[in-house]
């Protein structure tokens, strides 16, 4: 009798233990699944600073594609500014001082494009044509006590994009020597969303 007893206990105790286990799998799939798209597909990024006004607001929260795909002009990307490539008076490449950290901006020309800055009308042009999309009605092209990258109008390089703040009076971008042109590889991920402010959730473009 005793013996039969143990034995109905020992056999409820694996039956518990089974199940605790069961239950710690179907909540551990979720939480791995997690941190696999976190890693390798999404991330989160921080907005630092008003070069991207008025589409996107210091310490916005963003949700970035990490996905390696071509990009096009007009996508909103994080890059890694550590270096700056630019022209050598030969016409060569070459890489120069960064900023160091990763940065927000838009696509403004990808490899291919020719791209023309006019600082009398404040506009851009891709191909001979303005762009698509202004936020900001005027500009300056040079920002105080920071250098020029660029003469234009120039090519960008294939396997290179060019990227400006939308908010152009203040933001430093590929005009500066500091930032310069970026190697779609140094592309960190594309923007899909605004995660914070919760009010602003949504696509951003």
């Amino acid at each position: 009798m005793k013996e039969y007893v143990r034995f109905s206990k020992n056999r409820k105790l694996h039956r518990i233990i089974g199940e605790t286990i069961d239950i710690v799998s179907a909540a551990m799939i979720p939480i791995f699944l997690m941190i696999l798209l976190f890693t390798y597909v999404f991330r989160v990024a921080i907005v630092q600073g008003d070069s991207m006004l008025p589409t996107l607001q210091n310490e916005d929260r963003l949700l970035v594609s990490q996905l390696q795909t071509r990009p096009h002009d007009g996508d909103i990307v994080v890059i890694n500014a550590d270096d700056a490539i630019l022209f050598a008076e030969s016409g060569s490449l070459y890489m120069a001082e960064g900023l160091h950290k990763s940065i927000v901006k838009r696509v403004i020309a990808v490899g291919g494009q020719t791209l023309d800055i006019n600082p009398e009308e404040s506009k851009v042009y891709i191909n001979g044509q303005p762009e698509s999309y202004e936020k900001t009605s005027e500009f300056i092209t040079q920002l105080p006590d920071l250098g020029n990258a660029f003469e234009y109008p120039f090519t960008v390089p294939e396997g290179f994009v060019f990227v400006m703040g939308d908010n152009r009076d203040i933001s430093l971008d590929s005009r500066y020597v500091n930032v310069g042109l970026v190697p779609e590889e140094q592309i960190e991920g594309t923007v899909l969303l605004r995660l914070y402010p919760l009010e602003k959730l949504g696509t951003v473009s």
